[in-house]
């Protein structure tokens, strides 16, 4: 851990062992539990390969999985939460599918998300050092899986405490109050004697300070790496019609694992640097995709990023743990992973690195070599802002994926569009 992590660590740890707080809730996905994957339809991705037939003239079954959990949100506003089984229930319609495919389906979802499910660190910390110092743990799943199913992963991962489903929670006038008041009511204690953890600044900070209780932000782990660096948005830019596609399954988990493992306490980011300015996660990254990607075609300048990444003992030890955490994580799918983009994290370094990056690897190359590629480094592309599935019809996902946003030829459309606008008005 830095120092700045450090300081996140023990005040976290401190508060949650304080003598005046009797009852600790989590939101449990997300602060508890992660799934390996960085894209949240890659699961569907999986079924979709499974399932080839379950789709329609205009969408794929991922398309319309994503389309049925939107719709059933839409209609089930009385509740903080809809269930698996009302998503299929919409997907079978559209997609005129049986009973038995439908239930199917459900189970065979719920199956992927228990195996793959794991425990985030530093969130499991915090729970076993709430239990171990004999406070009641209240786990509020806000999730579509069956009650069943979340005990199932929690107990996975080695995690227990008093269970709350949001799709049991009356809704009401407001969302987050509903759910939390039904917290504090499962906790039995009273909102002073309360501690809430969790990721969403509004629901799990706001709210819960404004009912009188004590909160603490577990940040998302994708947001904390996204904002240290270029690199999600570098592999959307390289690979603007392939990212999206179950082919990139494999590279969708290699950032997930960097996010889940490097950013669980999150990091601040440094100047001129994608990695945080750190060799150990430089070379877990880049050294680690580099062990699983086709090197048969680089060029000579990521040649010698790669061995010199090698040959340092902090970029090769992190290349290590990852390429052994990879292979933990996507065991039961390695036989269907294909490893396409698994070099564009040394792509980003060799031709885009930041001077806080670059820096690490001066001890372990030679000096020509070096200054030949310092002075070959050029900026980075900017990454186009992609918005959630959720919020996009069909035309819009068609658009992103022909002519990505921040592109040179969306920004001329949409300013073409913008005109027309202005003249119909």
């Amino acid at each position: 851990m830095s120092r700045d992590q450090r300081e996140i660590f023990d005040k976290m740890t401190e508060a949650v062992s304080n003598s005046s707080v009797k009852t600790v809730s989590f939101n449990l996905f997300g602060t508890l539990l992660l799934f390996p994957f960085f894209e949240d339809k890659d699961i569907y991705l999986l079924i979709e390969r499974e399932f080839p037939d379950v789709s329609t003239a205009k969408s794929s079954f991922s398309d319309l999985r994503i389309e049925a959990e939107a719709e059933a949100r839409r209609k089930s506003k009385e509740k903080c939460s809809v269930s698996i089984e009302e998503i299929y229930s919409i997907l079978a319609k559209k997609a005129k599918i049986s009973a038995d495919v439908r239930d199917t389906l459900i189970k065979r979802e719920c199956e992927l998300a228990l195996s793959f499910v794991f425990p985030r660190g530093f969130g499991k910390k915090l729970c076993d050092t709430a239990s171990e110092r004999g406070k009641s743990i209240i786990l509020a799943a806000d999730t579509i899986y069956p009650y069943e199913t979340v005990l199932a992963m929690a107990e996975k991962c080695g995690i227990s405490g008093k269970l709350l489903m949001a799709r049991d929670v009356d809704s009401g006038e407001n969302r987050n109050d509903s759910l939390f008041d039904a917290i504090l009511k499962k906790s039995k204690a009273s909102a002073g004697s309360h501690l809430h953890i969790g990721g969403d600044i509004a629901a799990d900070v706001e709210t819960p300070l404004m009912k009188g209780a004590k909160a603490l932000l577990l940040a998302d782990v994708k947001e904390n790496m996204a904002k240290t660096g270029r690199l999600q948005g570098y592999f959307r830019s390289e690979r603007i019609f392939e990212y999206d596609t179950a082919e990139y399954i494999a590279l969708h988990i290699a950032l997930g694992i960097y996010s889940a493992y490097i950013f669980d306490i999150p990091r601040n980011k440094a100047v001129q640097s994608d990695f945080c300015g750190n060799a150990y996660i430089m070379g877990f990254i880049v050294g680690g995709c580099g062990r699983y990607a086709d090197i048969s075609r680089l060029d000579a300048a990521e040649r010698a990023v790669l061995d010199a990444i090698s040959d340092k003992e902090d970029t090769r030890r992190g290349g290590d743990d990852f390429y052994e955490l990879f292979r933990r994580h996507s065991a039961e799918i390695s036989h269907i992973l294909n490893f396409s983009g698994f070099e564009l994290p040394l792509k980003l370094l060799t031709a885009h690195g930041g001077a806080a990056d670059t820096g690490l690897l001066k001890s372990v190359m030679d000096g020509e070599t070096y200054r030949k590629w310092k002075d070959s480094i050029t900026d980075a592309p900017a990454a186009p802002k992609i918005r959630s599935a959720e919020e996009q019809n069909s035309l819009e996902k068609l658009a992103d994926r022909m002519f990505p946003p921040g592109t040179r030829v969306r920004n001329i459309a949409d300013g073409i569009l913008l005109k027309m606008k202005r003249k119909g008005k």
